[in-house]
């Protein structure tokens, strides 16, 4: 499956409001998002997230660099098929939903008998059929984001991307974004998202990138998390010159529970020279397994332990 934007070398500066002085907020970075994934995008407070989105959405101009859609430059009509749902939407708030959608049905130039059937459509899909008739004043965070995400979908998109979609909402409301963003991967809409909440890019994303700095720091491959190089190997029945070979090949054990050790293996060479070890001594190997980092440990590789996620 091929890829749907793509975004070379891409940086941004902006000039300091007080000192007029030039500073970059994104600097070189290149990404590639394909066709059917749910992309994820984490960092730091002032990491470059919101200025990515916005570069990818024609809102900015890139000082430098370039962004194409489906082999196309960023033009009008490639911004057409890509719905945007910033961090913090505004709303008008004494609309009711139906009449909110309605007014951005007609902004993307719906004809009126296919703007009321979509505008129905994608209640439906949000699940926000019980408040259709109901004033955006009177909707709970959760109920906005669906409503933003409704926005982000009326013109059938081929990209959405979502700047902070969990951004304040409960555990049941994340749970209901989870799954509506399942499930818009499953009609066939690519998604990116930003996120300050790892388990939910953990179980959501195809890939998460690492932002920090205005750089990419790294795109993580889940739920593999790139192919582990360390393995954890839990043997016993061994004697002591065995378990001394173990030792030089892997260090000391990492846990010792009766008669059972537990040796942390860097590469598949040491690997083989394990079982080789274990083997010619007779003894039992109980599990071997890969060991990946997690999300979070990957994140702070690249941000630091004090660094703090929006």
């Amino acid at each position: 499956m091929g890829s749907i934007l793509e975004a070379t070398a891409l940086t941004k500066y902006f000039r300091d409001h007080w000192s007029w002085r030039r500073y970059c907020a994104l600097d070189g970075v290149s990404l590639r998002i394909d066709e059917g994934e749910i992309f994820g995008l984490i960092g730091p407070n002032g990491a470059g997230k919101t200025t990515t989105f916005k570069l990818l959405v024609g809102l900015l101009r890139p000082s430098r660099g370039a962004i194409s859609f489906r082999g196309r430059p960023l033009d009008t009509a490639a911004r057409a098929a890509i719905g945007f749902l910033p961090e913090q939407p505004y709303f008008y708030d004494h609309l009711t939903v139906q009449e909110i959608l309605d007014f951005y049905a007609r902004l993307h130039g719906l004809a009126t008998a296919d703007r009321r059937r979509r505008v129905t459509e994608v209640i439906e899909q949000v699940q926000l059929g019980p408040k259709r008739h109901a004033s955006l004043r009177t909707l709970s965070k959760g109920t906005l984001q669906r409503v933003g995400i409704a926005q982000a979908i009326l013109n059938r998109p081929r990209l959405v991307i979502l700047d902070e979609p969990m951004s304040g909402l409960d555990p049941a409301g994340r749970r209901h974004m989870r799954e509506l963003l399942s499930s818009l991967r499953d009609a066939g809409t690519t998604v990116i998202f930003s996120s300050h909440i790892l388990p939910d890019a953990e179980a959501l994303c195809t890939r998460v990138g690492i932002l920090a700095q205005g750089q990419l720091r790294e795109v993580v491959e889940l739920p593999d998390t790139l192919h582990a190089q360390a393995y954890a190997m839990v043997v016993s029945g061994l004697e002591a010159t065995a378990v001394a070979a173990l030792e030089k090949l892997a260090g000391k054990p990492s846990s010792v529970n009766g008669g059972s050790c537990s040796f942390h293996l860097i590469g598949q060479a040491a690997v083989r020279d394990a079982l080789d070890i274990v083997r010619q001594a007779n003894g039992d190997v109980h599990s071997l397994a890969p060991v990946h980092p997690s999300l979070e440990e990957r994140f702070l590789a690249h941000t630091g332990h004090a660094a703090h996620l929006d």
